[in-house]
């Protein structure tokens, strides 16, 4: 029997999904109109913020648990396209798609990052069931190729334009900013990867310099206390932990700089966010966050540098008008390169071409 509209399963293990939950929700927006979706989460605290959003939007959502299996052979879906959070991630579930004959595409949102042997073993075998390992820029495909896979196909991360609610001016007095202050955002779950470590150091070079700037760490994460900690240690009145909050375009339309000081990245979607905005960016130089911003972005800096970090940072907040060109060059590159429907038409190719490959073989 087959189906007028294709039936796509994504889904995910990721016990924290965050941006890979996000880039699901809006991979299932955009092939919805010409596919039926289901969404795969796990049965989490961390995950029910994307279930619940996946239902509102009238996608069907499958628990991920011991029936999962038994639910793929019964419904047999089109594609199973899993999505892998770092490469420890999705084994099991393309495991079973392969188990149940159905045509399982794999992506990986970081690049390779695998050291322990039986780890690499692991997704080696994992990779090898998947009809098409899928990598959301360059730079992360190039460090699979090191590693020898093949079938590697890149399909950039693409967002749809953030919509804030409330204007500048309203939320900036919502977050009672002095009406003099400067403001520099970093979007970021706390762990190791993001450095936030590196940009608080930045941050107390900076402000001897701009004490009007204030900078808003939004996000939580198991290395949020210990970032609390080091900014009190180094006496940073003006850095606020706001925690997770679901009016991020509203709080990037109030800042005047957006500021990611990542060791690494597959493809970051808030970069691509805060360029939709036309939000000047500092950000370090790794990975899929030059590709988003360009080699030629003005305001990159080496990784783990504190000290480039905060002279970028002076410099991107010192010359307003410069900073205003570089925001909206980022807006038109973003409408060109990321869009969220440019990212639905090069994934719905892939599906058609792997399901036309797999009726073959």
């Amino acid at each position: 029997m087959t189906r007028d509209r294709p039936l796509i399963m994504l889904a995910t293990d990721s016990a924290v999904p965050s941006g890979v939950g996000e880039h699901m929700l809006t991979l299932a927006t955009t092939l919805s109109s010409s596919h039926d979706i289901a969404l795969v989460f796990p049965s989490n605290n961390d995950a029910a913020r994307f279930i619940s959003r996946g239902s509102e939007a009238g996608f069907e959502i499958i628990a991920l648990d011991d029936a999962f299996a038994k639910w793929l052979k019964a419904r047999r879906p089109a594609i199973l396209h899993v999505h892998a959070g770092i490469g420890w991630e999705g084994h099991e579930l393309v495991e079973a798609g392969w188990n149940a004959g159905i045509p399982t595409v794999r992506t990986e949102h970081l690049p390779y990052l695998l050291t322990d042997t039986k780890q690499k073993s692991r997704h080696r075998l994992g990779a090898s069931l998947a009809e098409t390992l899928v990598v959301v820029s360059d730079a992360a495909a190039e460090s699979y190729r090191a590693e020898g896979f093949n079938r590697i196909v890149t399909i950039r991360n693409g967002i749809d334009a953030p919509v804030g609610r409330r204007t500048r001016v309203e939320m900036r007095a919502a977050l009672s900013l002095p009406s003099e202050a400067r403001v520099a955002i970093t979007v970021a779950r706390f762990t190791a990867q993001k450095g936030h470590d590196c940009l608080l150091r930045a941050a107390a070079e900076v402000s001897r310099q701009m004490p009007h700037l204030v900078f808003l760490l939004v996000g939580d994460g198991p290395d949020r206390q210990a970032m609390q900690t080091l900014a009190a240690s180094l006496d940073l009145s003006n850095v606020a932990f706001i925690g997770e909050r679901l009016d991020v375009p509203d709080l990037l339309c109030a800042a005047d700089l957006f500021v990611l000081p990542s060791l690494f990245e597959g493809l970051p979607l808030v970069v691509l966010e805060a360029m939709a905005l036309a939000l000047p960016v500092v950000a370090t130089r790794v990975g899929g966050t030059v590709e988003a911003l360009g080699t030629n972005h003005p305001f990159l800096v080496p990784a783990a540098d504190p000290s480039r970090l905060a002279a970028a940072i002076v410099t991107a907040l010192a010359d307003e008008a410069a900073s205003r060109v570089v925001g909206i060059e980022g807006r038109k590159r973003f409408e060109k390169r990321f869009t969220a429907a440019r990212m639905g038409q090069e994934t719905a190719s892939l599906y058609r071409a792997t399901n036309e490959r797999t009726c073959l073989a």
